[in-house]
């Protein structure tokens, strides 16, 4: 068993491949494991809640691998919506951040549910994080920008373009 993360990449990899995911039902079965008392998933084995980015991961490849997604996970991600916009990590953060915000939305879009009620938020949410030198900042409080933010800036702003 790994993590929600490390599924989600080892997915990914084997579709950038074109190759054949050589066994599925062990991406199945981790993610069973990593699966919370909430209905959500985490990335450790044993944790009583889940957090955001594993949720989305888990949902997003149980998708991809045609296992249904209960909707309350859906529910519980729009639910991690902050009031002044994105995402938070984990039920009762400080502050939202943007990549919690893009794969909230990432799955949520997978999940064919709507977020239009928080769209305008986080487009406003995304707005703070943008500086003039090209990139995004993590959340309010990063003073750094790097191209991994950016891409979570680009892939929310995409998924809010819809």
């Amino acid at each position: 068993c790994g993590t929600a993360y490390g599924c989600f990449l080892a997915l990914g990899a084997y579709q950038d491949l074109r190759a054949n995911l050589p066994e599925p039902s062990g991406l199945a079965e981790c993610l069973r494991l990593l699966k919370t008392p909430d209905g959500t998933w985490a990335n450790e084995r044993g944790l009583r809640r889940g957090s955001t980015n594993a949720s989305a991961a888990a949902a997003t490849i149980l998708r991809n691998l045609g296992v249904p997604v209960e909707r309350g996970v859906g529910e519980w991600l729009l639910a991690q919506a902050h009031a002044q916009g994105g995402f938070l990590a984990v039920p009762k953060a400080p502050l939202p951040d943007l990549l919690s915000t893009a794969t909230a939305l990432h799955a949520l879009a997978g999940l064919q549910m709507s977020f239009e009620p928080v769209k305008e938020a986080c487009l406003d949410f995304i707005d703070t994080l943008w500086t003039n030198e090209g990139g995004f900042h993590g959340h309010w409080s990063d003073e750094h920008v790097d191209s991994e933010y950016t891409f979570y800036g680009l892939l929310a702003l995409g998924h809010l373009s819809l």
